[in-house]
């Protein structure tokens, strides 16, 4: 990672560090705002919201501010004035106020009014679709039904019961204690009552769908939003599943029953929850539907089956053309289905928006001794004992948020300046002394989290004597005291030729460590043309991608894989000069084999078993080896391997001074991999 990625990811990091810190900021002075509005301190209150308006204004260029958090203060500001409590100064904002709110909450919806005005728009060509194709069915009566009838005067009926029933039992995993369509007839007659109810159910349950979408398009009336607002987005207890959406997505998914199969394997809902964006916009309502596969429905192969039975018999063309445009109108129909959905979904979201603002207007309340006690309790409203209590929590939280807000914005003035100060001129080299030992950093150092710097010597002697936390998996700042994990070590190498390096070009779209792999290889082969190199991986599959990565960078290797072909492929390896890569398994190509040739060898990931890793790197560190060889392990950051590596390092040193340190005594215990699985928890000082 060259500096400049580092300090773009580090100010990236900070960034988001120092908008929590401010919105916890605002949230505590808003609510100290409404603790001096019961207790009559109007001016304290006013001057508390112009705070939080003057933090916003203030770090509006630098951080993303919370616009609900605006809008509260602004809100509530405005009804301090309109109220003209004595010894609220005035301010020269006083007047704009009511149009800052109003752009805030027209801002807030801009989102929601925009993907509803997209989903309608997505669905209009669906539905000009589906007019075009209903008005090329001319007929009085259905073509599948003329098909029917037509089979039984030919006396053919039985083929066409068994077309259909192949049709409906082919690659189809029936749902379990359900009856399968292709059981309930027996005959024409039975399929054509079957086809007749099926598709009058359908075309029933879509009526019902799309008026229920209908009727809820336009800006949503006061009564809409109170039956949401009860029903499922602040339900007093569970979900009630009353108001009109709800009602909507039953009928979506009774529709969804009749136009799909309905075989379900446990899926959530067609609807997924939301989650906060940028603007605080949430919906926590988790789905209480099971939807189906999306596969064909029964009644769209019986459908299928009849009109293949027509075509094969050569019925009436006007029969077939029908029969493929009904085809047709079912695949629109899927279609249709799913856009309703979205243009339902973005409509519920928008009434969620318009409740979103209304909760973001209302402020701390004692309850009143006339008004039942809310069950469950409501954030907002208050006991008059629990007063003192809030005030001296958002006190806490205040001083709190604050602190680590100014602490935040200075890591972010300094990883700025940091950046701004980066001579591109040094040929790589950082003139910078180290604030330990004071050499200078050269072209390899490490950056903690806090932006500070150090070498790589100094950094490796804190990690090692100096670390705290419940695992000793982090250490503080020589500079800044700031707790930074082992993990969140930056190192950073400029040198000219790594960086020349880091740049080859690798074809293929492969993930990252395979990409590092390939990129390894080319660099052996620029380094030292003709150097032979093992890659060694536990599974056969990762070979395999390895391999095909190869081919697409057009470089020769050989690959032991199947016994027949082992000779010819290690006999190819060491004599081709053009093979210079060999692919093994290390459960076969650890043991027994002597492969001088090569100098390099590549482990894909860690190995458990040191004993193993020793097998595989002594292929070629063995008698008979007159050049140095070189071990390459690729791990991923931040990932369980490198946890595995660090526990290895540590069970290498255990076993030191022991006679079985090349052993199976050196394989990691049961109690050793609890620990790699369980998740790391720390205690940050």
């Amino acid at each position: 990672m060259t500096m400049e990625e580092l300090l773009t990811s580090l100010q990236k990091k900070c960034g988001t560090e120092c908008e929590e810190a401010h919105r916890q900021l605002v949230c505590a002075l808003n609510g100290l705002a409404g603790i001096h509005i019961i207790k009559g301190e109007y001016a304290l209150a006013a001057e508390l919201y112009r705070e939080v308006l003057r933090s916003s204004e203030e770090h509006k260029g630098k951080l993303k501010t919370d616009s609900l958090q605006r809008l509260h203060a602004t809100h509530n500001l405005m009804e301090l004035l309109i109220a003209k409590h004595p010894g609220i100064p005035p301010t020269l904002r006083d007047g704009r106020l009511e149009e800052e709110a109003k752009q805030l909450r027209e801002h807030y919806m801009s989102k929601c009014n925009t993907e509803v005005a997209e989903a309608q728009q997505a669905l209009y060509p669906v539905q000009q679709t589906i007019h075009e194709l209903q008005r090329k069915i001319h007929s009085n009566s259905p073509w599948w039904l003329n098909v029917i009838h037509r089979a039984i005067e030919f006396t053919i009926d039985e083929e066409l019961v068994q077309r259909v029933r192949n049709e409906i039992t082919s690659n189809y995993k029936q749902q379990t204690g359900k009856l399968s369509m292709s059981e309930k007839f027996r005959d024409c007659r039975g399929l054509q009552f079957l086809l007749t109810t099926q598709m009058e159910e359908l075309n029933k349950c879509q009526k019902l769908v799309r008026e229920a979408v209908k009727n809820l398009e336009g800006p949503p009336s006061r009564n809409v939003i109170e039956s949401a607002t009860v029903c499922h987005l602040r339900p007093a207890r569970l979900p009630l599943n009353c108001c009109v959406f709800c009602k909507a997505d039953e009928l979506f998914t009774e529709y969804e029953s009749k136009l799909f199969s309905n075989t379900v394997k446990g899926q959530t809902a067609i609807f997924e929850e939301m989650i906060e964006d940028e603007e605080g916009l949430v919906d926590d309502r988790a789905p209480t539907t099971t939807r189906g596969l999306w596969a064909i429905s029964e009644t769209e192969r019986s459908m299928k089956a009849i009109l293949s039975f027509a075509k094969s018999h050569r019925f009436d063309v006007e029969f077939v053309d029908e029969g493929s445009t009904s085809m047709d109108l079912f695949e629109a129909w899927k279609k249709e289905y799913k856009l309703l959905h979205e243009y339902w979904m973005a409509l519920r979201n928008r009434v969620s928006a318009v409740d979103e603002l209304a909760m973001a207007t209302e402020r701390l309340r004692v309850r009143d001794p006339r008004e039942p006690k809310p069950n469950p309790p409501v954030l907002h409203i208050i006991e008059p004992h629990e007063v003192e209590q809030n005030r001296i929590k958002l006190l806490n939280d205040k001083a709190v948020a604050t602190s680590q807000l100014q602490k935040k914005l200075g890591q972010l003035l300094y990883l700025t300046n940091l950046e701004k100060s980066q001579d591109k001129t040094s040929g790589g080299i950082n003139p910078e002394p180290c604030p330990i030992c004071a050499r200078q950093l050269g072209k390899q150092w490490a950056v903690l989290t806090c932006g500070h710097c150090f070498c790589n010597e100094c950094i490796s002697i804190i990690i090692e004597q100096y670390s705290v936390g419940s695992h000793r998996s982090s250490i503080k700042c020589a500079i800044c005291r700031q707790t930074t994990s082992h993990k969140e070590i930056s190192y950073v190498f400029t040198s000219e030729k790594a960086n020349q390096e880091e740049d080859i070009p690798v074809k293929g779209s492969h993930s990252t460590k395979v990409e590092a792999v390939v990129r390894t290889l080319m660099k052996i082969q620029l380094r030292d043309p003709g150097a032979k190199a093992l890659v060694f991986s536990t599974w056969q599959d990762v070979l395999d991608i390895i391999s095909k990565a190869l081919t697409d960078n057009n470089m020769e290797f050989a690959q032991i894989s199947r016994v027949k072909t082992f000779q010819e492929n290690l006999s190819a390896f060491k004599r081709d000069p053009q093979i210079n890569i060999l692919l093994l398994p290390l459960h076969t190509g650890s043991n027994g084999l002597t492969i001088i040739e090569a100098t390099h060898v590549l482990l894909v990931e860690p190995i458990l078993n040191p004993a193993h890793e020793l097998q595989a790197i002594g292929r070629v560190h063995r008698i008979g080896q007159t050049k140095p060889t070189i071990v390459h392990r690729f791990l991923i950051k931040a990932t369980i391997e490198e946890r595995m590596q660090a526990m290895l390092k540590t069970a290498e040193r255990s076993h030191t001074n022991s006679s079985v340190k090349h052993s199976e005594a050196s394989v990691l215990t049961v109690a050793d991999l609890a620990d790699l699985f369980t998740k790391e928890t720390e205690e940050l000082e």
